[in-house]
């Protein structure tokens, strides 16, 4: 039953930070998600890519209801998520692939160098140049190659990828609200191909707990998405009535704690 509640509650925070940061819930599930089998005494050897499969799966359906919220605010470029959804596909399957490959202990740590580096930008970047950046249109080949590393990167570490394409969009002029909006609809891709390859890498591992599904913990994705959907079209809300430098300054801060704890536990 606390199982249960656990991920209840899980998918309501993620659900409202996924709407209100554009990330999809993947940096504060997979977090908590190590907790959790930690706490169920999932093996080692697949606990960090069961959470990090597990997460993918959850980001499908947190993604779906947030990029509808923001839609209905004008905060989506669907012109860039037209010219990168096929990069970020390839990206996706080559990072679920990646993440079959390396220990549980060094995805954690990749996880929390590039929280802590993404956050750091974030809280330090001058208040002027937030808002008063000039759109612009990004080459094909800056489009394909960063959506070929930023599906990798998120299908690896169990993101929907907002970490990197916030900051990308936002460098060709997107406004934080819109690059916010456009995240999120960027992350469905990302999470659709990541989560059937960690499905099929995972193969008949006799190290995963019953009822998964591949990488994917069947308990913790149908718990997850009972709240996470219905919660992050509040946290898309919120973010259209936000004030951009406030948004981007908190967004940072989200981003440096993960970063730390997860270096923290993983180090020591």
């Amino acid at each position: 039953m606390l199982e249960i509640i656990f991920y209840l509650v899980l998918g309501v925070i993620a659900g409202v930070l996924a709407g209100l940061f554009g990330v999809g819930g993947g940096i504060v599930f997979v977090p908590a998600l190590l907790i959790g089998f930690e706490w169920l005494n999932v093996p080692e050897s697949v606990l960090t890519h069961l959470a990090v499969g597990t997460s993918l799966a959850c980001v499908i359906f947190t993604a779906i209801s947030s990029v509808i919220a923001h839609h209905r605010k004008q905060g989506v470029i669907w012109e860039r998520v037209r010219n990168m959804s096929g990069f970020l596909l390839l990206g996706a399957i080559l990072g679920a692939w990646t993440a079959d490959q390396l220990s549980g202990f060094v995805l954690r740590l990749i996880l929390g160098s590039f929280l802590l580096i993404m956050a750091t930008k974030m809280l330090f970047e001058n208040s002027s140049k937030i808002e008063t950046v000039k759109e612009s249109n990004p080459a094909i080949f800056v489009i394909g190659l960063m959506g070929l590393v930023t599906g990798w990167i998120s299908s690896m570490l169990g993101i929907a990828g907002g970490a990197l394409t916030v900051p990308f969009l936002k460098v060709y002029g997107a406004p934080i609200k819109k690059a916010i909006g456009t995240a999120s609809a960027l992350g469905l891709p990302i999470a659709l191909a990541g989560t059937v390859t960690h499905i099929l890498v995972a193969g008949d591992n006799q190290d995963l707990p019953r009822w998964s599904l591949g990488y994917v913990y069947l308990p913790a994705f149908l718990g997850i998405v009972a709240t996470s959907a219905y919660f992050a079209k509040w946290g898309a809300r919120l973010a259209h009535h936000m004030d951009q430098v406030i948004l981007q300054r908190l967004f940072g801060l989200l981003l440096a704690f993960l970063a730390i704890r997860m270096i923290w536990i993983t180090l020591f």
